[in-house]
């Protein structure tokens, strides 16, 4: 009798622990996303292609692990604004950096054809 009162209550540990375990690790997966956020509002702006890139595996990394776990309708609110973030710096990392290349193809033709001008009127 003391035998199955001593495993039961081994059970009732090891279950209390892989609750515990199983709770840290969704929450690890919501801070993930969360520094992540943090990182690419905080340094987007000098990611070159490269950087974009690995931010997109990483991004991806993060969601298969988010996908993972059960949340709360609460949960999935905060998961859904931080992938908004994410989103709208991911859009926004993207358009500039396309700008700014397009920029710099124009003035660089603006160049090449007032060369050009100035060679002719010579």
């Amino acid at each position: 009798m003391k035998m199955k009162s001593t495993i039961a209550s081994l059970m009732m540990v090891l279950m209390s622990l892989l609750s515990m375990s199983s709770c840290q690790t969704k929450q690890s997966a919501l801070s993930q996303l969360e520094n992540f956020s943090y990182e690419l509002r905080d340094n987007s702006e000098y990611y070159n292609l490269a950087d974009w890139k690995k931010a997109a595996n990483q991004f991806q990394k993060i969601r298969n692990n988010i996908n993972k776990h059960d949340y709360t309708s609460a949960e999935r609110k905060q998961i859904g604004q931080l992938e908004g973030k994410c989103a709208g710096y991911f859009v926004t990392g993207v358009k500039n950096k396309v700008t700014n290349g397009l920029l710099g193809i124009g003035s660089e033709i603006k160049g090449v054809i007032e060369g050009i001008l100035n060679s002719v009127a010579e």
